[in-house]
């Protein structure tokens, strides 16, 4: 490993205001293949070619990441780095690093749920970050109270669609956090629904998290969580289950096991 600042990634992530921010590392400030010209010489073939160079891609890939909006508390979030603390967390994890080896455009999305604190936000960031800033991929982060906010915000009443919708709606990964946190109005069922159905049709990918229950088969009664599907209701549902798998992260809330 040449810089121990960046791993040889040649990009640095750090939190801006409320966002995770990427920018390029110094290590390729200017960069050490073209001098910053943009293009570099192949004398691999006879005659030489000029091509252009990759440090054009490594920029490309970070002006992407930045527009996923991750949070900035997730800026180092990665798969490597998350905990496996107890429960099922260490197979969580490999489950992950799987699916990122294997990702492909339109690839099926994965739905965790599971308590607070048991880092299914971190894991999402993670995958993000992996398929942003390594696959060059078009990434985005919501956190549901936002994103219902942004569809409200996005509506049209001629076309029942807007910017922000068809942003959404388009993007090769959208991850939705906490999906279900609050009880829906029934409009705001619809224009999930169409969000959902748009990226069902399309055949993108979605990453969704939530700490509702997919199965209450076995809870305590004590304890017993609300389900997704009474949220979401069963129309939105189904799709779901065919566009992502469903994993059930089970551990200990590490926010209250620091304390």
């Amino acid at each position: 490993m040449d810089c121990v600042k960046c791993a040889d990634t040649g990009y640095l992530v750090a939190p801006e205001g409320e966002m995770a921010v990427a920018r390029v590392c110094d290590c390729q400030i200017p960069c050490p293949v073209c001098d910053d010209t943009r293009f570099s010489i192949d004398y691999s073939v006879t005659p030489p070619v000029t091509r252009p160079c990759g440090c054009i891609q490594l920029r490309k890939r970070i002006e992407k990441f930045n527009e996923a909006q991750i949070p900035a508390r997730f800026h180092r979030s990665t798969l490597e780095n998350y905990e496996e603390l107890a429960g099922n967390q260490a197979k969580i994890k490999m489950h992950f690093n799987r699916y990122r080896q294997a990702y492909e455009p339109g690839a099926k999305g994965l739905l965790l749920s599971g308590i607070p604190g048991v880092g299914k936000t971190h894991l999402i960031c993670g995958l993000l970050r992996h398929l942003g800033l390594e696959l060059n991929k078009t990434v985005r982060f919501v956190d549901f109270f936002n994103l219902l906010d942004m569809l409200k915000s996005s509506w049209n009443d001629d076309k029942g669609d807007g910017d922000i919708m068809n942003s959404l709606a388009s993007v090769d990964v959208l991850a939705i956090d906490e999906m279900g946190k609050r009880p829906m109005t029934a409009w705001e069922l619809s224009v999930l629904d169409q969000l959902i159905s748009r990226r069902y049709n399309s055949r993108k990918t979605m990453l969704i998290t939530t700490n509702l229950a997919i199965d209450t088969a076995g809870q305590s009664q004590n304890v017993k969580r609300r389900r997704l599907v009474d949220e979401v209701q069963e129309r939105i549902y189904s799709r779901l289950i065919e566009m992502c798998d469903f994993l059930e992260v089970k551990g200990v809330d590490y926010r209250i096991s620091k304390q």
